[in-house]
């Protein structure tokens, strides 16, 4: 629909095609009676002249016979009796002219030497007409007259003026009657688009639309009212829900900030009053082993040591504990961090730590990250860490961290794991291998799980028994 015709009204689209519709009609009618007049004219024109010719035959036939040219001069003139007939042209049997009707001033034209070479009928705004003058069944002239149709154009013009006022007649008065009869449609769209737009811009569904006829904008009227009763209906049902979801959220709310309450405390508890006895355990055990050495057989100092171990393994567990715990309570702020500055300096505290380690480590550049960068360290140590642990049997190892398309990755050509228990990788003191094959809590990667998935990314691993493990990870750009 052009531009133009979608800026109307209802009301003047309506206008628009009763009008549209009743021009059309008209000028129909019109063009038909224009060209119904044209062809009576022509026929009527056609006969005149035939009636004309019989009325001057029998006389034009005797003046041929005795030729007498003064006659036929006075019968040429008598057809050419008005404006519409141009020329008479009178021949003899051998074709020759023999008079012509008195020339106008306007109409100096020869007649045509040849008359049969014009054919008879109309040609443009012109008439010809040819007939034989036979006498006792021979031919004894020949009568040629050329008429106009000025007369004819004139009557149908005459038709066209009537109709061009016919037009603007039937025009003003259709917009007359439309504007009149038009109400009984447009208002109450009108009205229903005056109600539509009430309910949008105060969005108040108890308004309805009024119902002025059982026709189909009745119909329309009942169904709008109809939509609006099961909006209300359903506005007042998320109205409760919501009030009674938010009751519920400030209920959630306080027995979450009572959970975290209590979690702190258990941290409080684990970290201090657990730390103690632990304590104690391993001093104790240390002051036996250092104090009564001699005393003791080498079982006893084997069951000693292994006191030691245990509760040192199980400090190493308090804190791991401790540590996840932090990471859910550490408030995010995101800034632009580095991600290639820190892999470094991750792997050159590695390398101080364990200097006897020959590690090919390649760390691809400028690779930044909008993240919390405490947290990002936390899950880059661990991730690297990993690497570091679990390449160390390999002969010749080597650690690639990287960045392919959106994810970030840490890859090593160490011990790998079977794929069939990565569901089991994140999950908090979840082990793939022996304690006595690698060292480890099983709380590193669940901690890395933890800050990944606080920053809206995502993180999984790919591996193969004894050919390496990739760590992927994505954050929201």
């Amino acid at each position: 629909m052009p531009l133009s015709l979608r800026t109307l009204n209802i009301k003047q689209k309506l206008t628009l095609v009763m009008m549209l519709t009743i021009c059309a009609v008209v000028v129909l009618i019109g063009v038909f009676f224009l060209a119904y007049e044209r062809i009576q004219t022509r026929d009527q024109m056609e006969h005149e002249i035939k009636v004309v010719t019989k009325v001057a035959y029998s006389q034009i036939v005797a003046a041929l016979d005795f030729n007498d040219l003064s006659t036929l001069s006075e019968s040429a003139n008598s057809l050419d009796y008005d404006d519409t007939i141009d020329m008479v042209c009178l021949y003899s049997a051998s074709m020759a002219l023999i008079v012509r009707s008195r020339p106008s001033e306007l109409d100096l034209e020869p007649c045509p030497e040849q008359p049969g070479a014009v054919e008879r009928g109309f040609h443009g705004d012109k008439y010809y007409f040819m007939d034989e003058v036979v006498s006792d069944a021979s031919q004894v002239g020949v009568i040629f007259i050329r008429a106009n149709t000025d007369y004819m154009e004139s009557l149908i013009q005459q038709y066209f003026y009537m109709m061009l006022t016919a037009l603007v007649v039937i025009a003003v008065a259709s917009i007359g009657i439309a504007m009149i009869l038009q109400k009984a449609v447009t208002r109450p769209i009108s009205e229903l688009a005056d109600t539509a737009a009430n309910i949008t811009a105060n969005s108040d569904y108890s308004v309805r639309a009024a119902k002025h006829s059982d026709d189909e904008l009745g119909q329309m009227v009942d169904g709008f009212n109809a939509m609006l009763n099961a909006i209300e209906l359903r506005d007042l049902e998320l109205r409760n829900h919501k009030a009674h979801l938010e009751t519920k959220v400030e209920e959630r709310t306080a027995e979450l900030k009572s959970a975290n309450q209590e979690l702190e405390a258990f941290s409080y508890s684990v970290s201090h009053d657990l730390r103690s006895p632990l304590r104690a355990i391993d001093g104790f055990s240390q002051a036996l082993l250092e104090d009564y050495a001699e005393s003791l057989d080498p079982m006893a100092m084997s069951y000693l040591e292994r006191v030691r171990m245990a509760s040192q393994r199980m400090g190493g567990l308090i804190d791991s504990m401790l540590r996840l715990s932090r990471v859910s309570r550490h408030e995010l702020v995101l800034q632009p961090t580095d991600i290639a500055k820190q892999c470094l300096e991750i792997i050159e505290e590695l390398r101080e730590r364990d200097p006897a380690r020959k590690v090919t480590v390649e760390v691809q550049d400028d690779m930044l990250a909008q993240c919390d960068s405490t947290l990002m360290r936390i899950v880059l140590t661990n991730l690297i860490d990993n690497a570091w642990k679990y390449s160390h049997k390999h002969s010749a190892p080597e650690i690639a961290i990287g960045k392919k398309q959106n994810a970030f990755f840490v890859r090593d050509n160490g011990a790998g794991f079977d794929m069939r228990y990565a569901d089991k990788l994140f999950g908090a003191f979840q082990r793939l291998h022996g304690k006595d094959e690698f060292e480890g809590t099983g709380i590193g990667l669940a901690t890395v799980a933890r800050i990944i998935h606080r920053h809206g990314g995502d993180i999984w691993a790919e591996s193969a028994v004894d050919h390496g493990a990739t760590f992927y990870f994505t954050l929201p750009v």
